[in-house]
């Protein structure tokens, strides 16, 4: 066998190999003498029947197949052995071509891709420029207070016309809808109670009047009668409503614990949003793909888990596809698209750990398991079984990874336009 490295292109090499006829003969007879050891010849026990009948049992593409095989294999091995620093991965190489001449004398010629683990060491990370994340946790307070006003918030009849801020449940008949329905909610607020605010406004229980109201993207007409009025008692937010809401003797403490837990998942969220950009930057930088098989059994596990996730909420495929109208080989693509991105984030985390030289210890695993004793419980994760401590030990060595990731590699200030927008 000969064989030439004819071009690289991210973390793969095309080799174009040619093999003599002599080559192909040995090959041929020993792909024909392991198809011979399964085969079950009439007269004769498993493998002791003579070549010359059991070609007659196994057909020219079988046989041309795993010759193909033998010759891809044989190949990928030749080069690693001229190329020991290859940190080649297990994959099987990719047989991207081939001539198998019909005159045995012109042999054999193929050519297949081989793949590498790409280097992922802190000097790559490094030398990635990503854009950094804005974190205002303002809002994000806000709502909960919010939440927590509603939540404490009592209401009582009242036999007055409805009001802005009114609780009220009302019966819609629209046009589209072929009974009416009972709804809820709170005069002038959200999408529902801004859109039925002139309507109701004014209105006494019992009464009823004709609307056209414009919803996010369908105009609804119909009627609306008016069930109940319910006024709400809204507490003043001060230091008696935190020490309603919770075991705090002010409102600045309540502000400060909210704003403490908000901004550790503001941080959090930070985090997952640079690593994500990192791991994008870096396999674009590196030219990181995969062999169509892997690519295509990626693509198929994670179109079997839609398909699962659909039939539990009473879906098939086809109606999924209907209903947000996109083609099977539209969808395809896409979910090809997400496998690949997460086969890079695997692999460029596999390489970093082995590069960074990224362990955990039993010592670790125990500090671990104390410190997240209840959310391992949930997980049903037990850190005494060797099992569980596998999957802490991953845990662990995964969450150092991404750190380091995010902490090694450059951050730029976001524009003025997409600060706005976030």
């Amino acid at each position: 066998m000969e064989y030439t490295a004819t071009s690289k292109t991210g973390n793969s090499t095309t080799l174009s190999a040619t093999f003599s006829a002599d080559e192909v003969s040995a090959m041929r007879r020993e792909a024909t003498l392991a198809m011979a050891g399964k085969l079950r010849i009439p007269g004769f026990r498993p493998g002791k029947a003579p070549l010359s009948i059991v070609a007659k049992y196994i057909s020219d593409d079988e046989l041309k197949d795993d010759v193909l095989q033998k010759a891809a294999s044989q190949t990928y091995v030749g080069f690693l052995k001229e190329h020991k620093e290859t940190d080649a991965l297990i994959f099987e190489p990719e047989i991207v071509g081939s001539v198998l001449e019909d005159d045995a004398a012109k042999g054999l010629k193929v050519d297949v891709r081989v793949f590498e683990m790409p280097k992922a060491d802190h000097d790559l990370w490094s030398g990635v420029e990503v854009e950094d994340v804005r974190t205002d946790t303002t809002k994000a307070v806000e709502n909960r207070i919010r939440a927590l006003v509603d939540a404490v918030t009592e209401t009582s009849p009242k036999n007055s016309p409805a009001a802005h801020g009114d609780s009220v449940t009302v019966t819609v008949a629209t046009e589209k809808s072929k009974n009416p329905y009972h709804t809820e909610f709170t005069v002038g607020e959200g999408e529902v109670g801004k859109a039925y605010e002139p309507f109701l406004v004014g209105m006494e229980v019992g009464a009823s009047k004709h609307f056209r109201v414009q919803l996010q993207d369908s105009a609804l007409e119909g009627d609306i009668t008016l069930d109940a009025i319910a006024e709400k008692h809204i507490p003043e937010v001060n230091d008696e409503f935190a020490r309603t809401v919770g075991a705090f003797d002010s409102l600045a403490e309540l502000r400060k614990t909210l704003e403490e837990d908000e901004q550790r998942k503001a941080d959090e969220a930070r985090k997952d949003m640079i690593f994500s950009r990192a791991i994008q930057a870096a396999a674009e930088r590196l030219g990181i793909d995969f062999p169509g098989y892997v690519r295509r059994d990626a693509t198929q596990e994670r179109l079997g888990e839609i398909k699962d996730s659909l039939a539990r909420n009473g879906l098939s495929l086809s109606e999924y596809l209907k209903y947000n109208n996109i083609s099977a080989e539209q969808l395809t693509k896409d979910v090809e698209a997400d496998a690949v991105k997460l086969l890079q984030r695997d692999l460029l985390m596999e390489a970093t750990e082995r590069a960074c030289g990224i362990v955990a210890g039993d010592a670790d695993i125990e500090t671990y398991a104390k410190l997240h004793k209840e959310e391992l419980v949930k997980a049903s994760i037990d850190a005494t079984m060797e099992s569980g401590r596998k999957t802490i030990r991953n845990i662990i060595v995964w969450e150092n990874t991404r750190n380091l990731v995010v902490d090694a590699v450059k951050l730029k200030e976001l524009s003025e336009a997409k600060q706005e927008a976030q």
